[in-house]
């Protein structure tokens, strides 16, 4: 009985600790917007590489889309911590992203969920064709984003 009861607590206290360490590395509010910047940064490059494809302006290139969308997925990997309550409005740094994130967080959850469904589709393409099939719905995805939950540029 003793030993399960130790047990429980040093499970418990190891628990504890753990909560305590992941709480801590949380990132403040100016961290996750300059966090966010840096993701938003890398799709606004991987578009740069992707979009001429698109337009027919430079030839498929599928170790250029490849590395760019695994820019894209670096900077964004710990897209669940970008959005804490003290990054509504930064401290020093300023943000586009609006209210709606925290007021509407389903909305923005699925939003957000789409986009990474777009975004894996694409990534796991390797051709053209199926590249220029897959394209589409993740311009959609970042576009509905954007409108719903982004500030115009001012």
């Amino acid at each position: 009985m003793i030993a399960d009861v130790s047990k429980a607590f040093v499970a418990g206290a190891v628990m504890l600790v753990l909560g305590a360490g992941a709480a801590y590395a949380a990132l403040s509010g100016d961290e996750a917007i300059k966090a966010r910047q840096a993701c938003m940064k890398a799709n606004g490059a991987a578009m740069g590489v992707m979009v001429p494809i698109i337009k027919g302006e430079k030839p498929y290139d599928a170790a250029a889309v490849q590395a760019a969308l695994g820019g894209s997925e670096a900077a964004c990997a710990k897209w669940s911590e970008f959005w804490p309550e003290d990054s509504k409005v930064g401290k020093d740094v300023k943000t586009r992203a609006l209210e709606a994130i925290w007021t509407d967080a389903k909305t923005f959850e699925e939003t957000s969920n789409a986009e990474y469904t777009a975004f894996t589709a694409l990534k796991a393409t390797t051709d053209e064709a199926s590249f220029k099939a897959a394209f589409p719905a993740l311009g959609a995805a970042c576009g509905s984003c954007h409108e719903k939950f982004r500030a115009p540029q001012q």
